[in-house]
C-alpha cells in the first residue's frame, strides 16, 4: 500500500473541510480551464473515498462505473445524472445513490460542483450483516470451502 499523502487527512480521524475554499482553488487551477473539470480527493481510505469535483457547463464525465456504492451530492449548479435507463436533472442539495458496478455518466448543465463518495465494495457476509470494513493489516479474504469429489461406487 502506498504512503498516505501528507496533505490528505486520515479517514479515521475527525477532520473539517472548507469546501468553499477548495472550490475556489479548483476553479482557479489550469485543469478546469483546459479540460472543463477538476477534482480533489479529500479522503482515500480503506472504507471510502471522498472526491470534490468542479465542472464547467457542457463538460461530461463519460460513462463509467465505480467499484463500490456511490453517492453524488450537488453543491451548486445543475447536472444531469444518467444510469439504469434514467436521466435525472439535479440541482443544489440534490443527492443520489447508486449501487456498485452500475454504468453512469454526468453532464454539467451549468458550472457546478459535486461531492462524490465511493464506499468500499462489499467483500463478504457474516451473520450480523454485510461487511465492507477493510481495516489496514487485518483483512484477509475468507477462503472457499474445499470441494469434495464424489465418486460413484460400482
Amino acid at each position: 500500500m502506498s504512503d498516505p499523502r501528507a496533505d490528505r487527512p486520515s479517514p479515521l480521524t475527525l477532520h473539517r473541510y472548507a469546501l468553499g475554499d477548495q472550490l475556489i482553488r479548483l476553479r482557479a487551477d489550469t485543469p478546469i480551464r483546459v479540460h472543463g473539470r477538476d477534482s480533489l480527493t479529500l479522503v482515500r481510505g480503506p472504507v471510502f473515498t471522498l472526491i470534490l469535483m468542479a465542472l464547467n457547463a457542457g463538460s461530461r464525465l463519460s460513462e463509467h462505473k465505480a467499484p463500490g456504492p456511490i453517492t453524488v451530492l450537488v453543491l451548486d449548479g445543475r447536472v444531469a445524472f444518467s444510469a439504469q435507463g434514467e436521466r435525472l436533472e439535479l440541482g443544489p442539495h440534490d443527492l443520489i445513490t447508486l449501487p456498485a458496478h452500475v454504468l453512469h455518466e454526468v453532464d454539467a448543465l451549468e458550472d457546478c460542483a459535486i461531492l462524490v463518495s465511493i464506499a468500499a465494495p462489499v467483500t463478504r457476509t457474516d451473520p450480523k450483516g454485510l461487511e465492507s470494513e477493510h481495516r489496514q493489516g487485518d483483512y484477509r479474504p475468507v477462503p472457499s470451502p474445499p470441494v469434495e469429489e464424489h465418486q460413484e461406487g460400482g
